[in-house]
C-alpha cells in the first residue's frame, strides 16, 4: 500500500534546490549511498527516479532491489532544511519503448552530455518527517523519560 506524500513535501521534491539521496543496498546487504538530482514525483504518487549511468553501483543495486521486491531509502532535505525520509519499493523500470524516450529526449536536452540508462519508478511505503525539531518532539512525547542523566541533574 503506498504512502501519502504530503503536499510540502511534494514541493520540496520538485524544488531544484532540495538536496536528494537515494540509499540502496546490494545484494550481500552492503549499502550504498548517493546524492541524485533526478529524483521526481510521478502524478499517481511514485517516486521517479533517472538513471544517467549504466554501470553505477545505485543502477545495479536498483535492479536488485525490483527484481527481489527489496526497500530502498530516499531522504529529501528541503531548502528551508527540513528533512524528510520516504522508504519505497521499487515496483517498474523503463529502459526502452516509447515512454523511456520521452525521459532520454528530456535528459539530453538538458546536457547533450547525458546518457539515460533506466527510469525507475518507486512506490513509497513509509514517509516520515526526520527534521530534529520534530524527532525530538515527538521523543519528549512518546518517551518522556529518555534524559541524558546531565539534563536531569540540571533541572534539580
Amino acid at each position: 500500500m503506498s504512502a501519502v506524500i504530503s503536499e510540502e513535501l511534494k514541493s520540496g521534491i520538485a524544488d531544484p534546490e532540495s538536496i536528494k539521496v537515494l540509499a540502496t543496498k546490494n545484494r550481500n546487504g552492503e549499502v550504498h549511498v548517493a546524492a541524485k538530482g533526478s529524483i521526481s514525483l510521478t502524478e499517481d504518487g511514485s517516486i521517479r527516479y533517472l538513471e544517467l549511468l549504466e554501470s553505477s553501483q545505485t543502477n545495479k543495486n536498483l535492479t536488485y532491489a525490483l527484481w527481489f521486491d527489496q526497500k530502498v531509502a530516499i531522504n529529501i532535505i528541503t531548502k528551508d532544511r527540513r528533512s524528510y525520509q520516504i522508504k519505497g519499493i521499487p515496483r517498474r523500470a523503463l529502459v526502452f519503448g516509447r515512454e523511456f524516450e520521452e525521459y532520454y529526449k528530456t535528459v539530453v536536452e538538458k546536457d547533450p552530455e547525458n546518457d539515460l540508462a533506466a527510469v525507475y519508478f518507486i512506490e513509497p511505503v513509509e514517509v516520515r518527517e526526520e527534521s530534529y525539531s520534530v524527532r525530538r518532539e515527538e521523543q519528549r512525547k512518546e518517551h518522556p523519560l529518555y534524559l541524558h542523566l546531565d539534563r536531569v541533574a540540571a533541572d534539580r
